[in-house]
């Protein structure tokens, strides 16, 4: 199973099996091939890309997830294998109890404080103020986030981040910055749900984000973290000047923060190889092995002078 490809495959294409190699065919062009288990998630991005449902099959089998974006670059469907745990229900279980007890605020109030340590990382390293603000934050977080730090840490960090008159939008974003920190974000995700299934969870049951529509809210709640890595990469293209026209050349620019080496306990991890170390530290709390969450913090280690951010 891979740790470190995103494939994605953004024109008219046909996708199919041969030889257990997923066969990319494309008109004018000779055949690529790929074996399943080097993709950690295949990006779909063109309306008509044919796939075999075998292929779906031998996908998930291989740990692959699949994701579908729409006509704007966003999401509109993921496909997260089910395969290769056989103690789904155990987990269930240790999911529901966790949820009515106090130990599930703690585990928030450790997300978000990685969240605004990274935060801080992130505009310290690109030379921004108000860092200090957020580094503050983190030894204010309560159980659950009861004085709603991670809110107000986020509206301090968006107004230093980007220069001028950025405004952070989610949904329909159409600007430059958004639509990389949107598509970024998406892929992102989707390792952090593929990851969360392999582990055998529910990614439905959140820590933080209770959504009752949204059936990835443990996905949302362990992105956190690592949302500092998309924004880095594209605050740095931004800065040295790549930051026009989103199009396909940007797309696969923004896939680049995958790239990105993570500090977890002092060792240092592939960014995908991380996503899968943090869930552990979370299944060895369910187990009751562990009281901590390994996630990043200081994020001002992992800089490198040297990265091309294009």
């Amino acid at each position: 199973m891979s740790e470190h490809r995103i494939l994605l495959i953004e024109n008219p294409a046909s996708l199919s099996v041969d030889l257990g190699r997923l066969r990319i065919r494309r008109e004018g062009f000779s055949d690529s091939f790929v074996l399943p288990r080097d993709i950690a998630v295949l990006c779909l991005h063109h309306h008509t890309i044919q796939i075999s449902v075998q292929t779906f099959r031998v996908l998930a089998e291989a740990g692959a997830s699949i994701m579908v974006t729409d006509e704007f670059h966003h999401p509109c469907a993921w496909l997260l294998p089910q395969v290769g745990n056989g103690d789904l229900v155990r987990r269930l279980r240790q999911q529901m109890v966790l949820d009515s007890s106090p130990q599930k605020g703690v585990l928030w109030q450790a997300l978000v404080q990685a969240r605004l340590s990274t935060q801080a990382a992130n505009l310290r390293i690109l030379n921004r103020k108000g860092a200090l603000r957020l580094e503050r934050f983190v030894n204010e977080v309560q159980p659950a986030d009861k004085t709603k730090c991670e809110g107000q840490g986020a509206k301090h960090y968006w107004a230093y981040l980007f220069e001028g008159d950025f405004s952070r939008e989610k949904q329909g974003a159409h600007d430059a910055i958004n639509a990389r920190l949107n598509f970024g974000y998406a892929v992102l995700r989707s390792m952090v749900a593929r990851s969360l299934v392999l582990a055998g969870l529910n990614p439905a049951l959140g820590l933080g984000h209770c959504n009752m529509e949204n059936p990835f809210n443990l996905a949302d709640d362990f992105i956190e973290p690592y949302r500092f890595v998309v924004e880095r990469h594209v605050a740095k293209s931004h800065l040295a000047g790549f930051s026009g026209e989103f199009d396909s050349a940007a797309r696969k620019a923004v896939l680049g923060f995958v790239e990105q080496e993570i500090q977890l306990n002092g060792a240092s991890y592939r960014l995908p190889s991380a996503i899968n170390e943090s869930v552990a530290s979370y299944v060895r709390v369910l187990d009751g092995r562990a009281k901590v969450l390994n996630l990043p913090q200081d994020a001002l280690m992992q800089v490198d002078e040297d990265e091309s951010w294009v």
